[in-house]
């Protein structure tokens, strides 16, 4: 198991990429039709509701003690697999 120290950095880093994607997804939601457009932008935003949980889930691992830290871990792992889920549906979506 990394150490909380990797791990908050591991996170932190993988945030600020998918910030990037997001602005990214959001650009190419913009140039869309209508119909795919609001089903891009539904996606994105719950993509932004659960980057703000994680963020949230970052937040307590920095202030948690290392006996506090596994079970955040295991929420945050499940959390993290959603947004990759949900990235991966959008790439499905944008490229039929």
């Amino acid at each position: 198991m990394a150490n909380r120290k990797e791990y908050i950095d591991k996170l932190e880093k993988q945030l600020r990429e998918w910030n990037s994607q997001i602005d990214e997804l959001q650009k190419k939601a913009n140039k869309e039709s209508q119909d795919l457009k609001a089903k891009l932008e539904k996606r994105i935003e719950t993509l932004k509701e659960k980057r703000g949980q994680l963020r949230k889930k970052l937040d307590k691992i920095k202030d948690s003690s290392d006996d506090v830290f596994g079970d955040i871990k295991e929420d945050t792992e499940k959390l993290w697999k959603d947004v990759k889920k949900g990235f991966s549906e959008i790439r499905d979506i944008v490229n039929e």
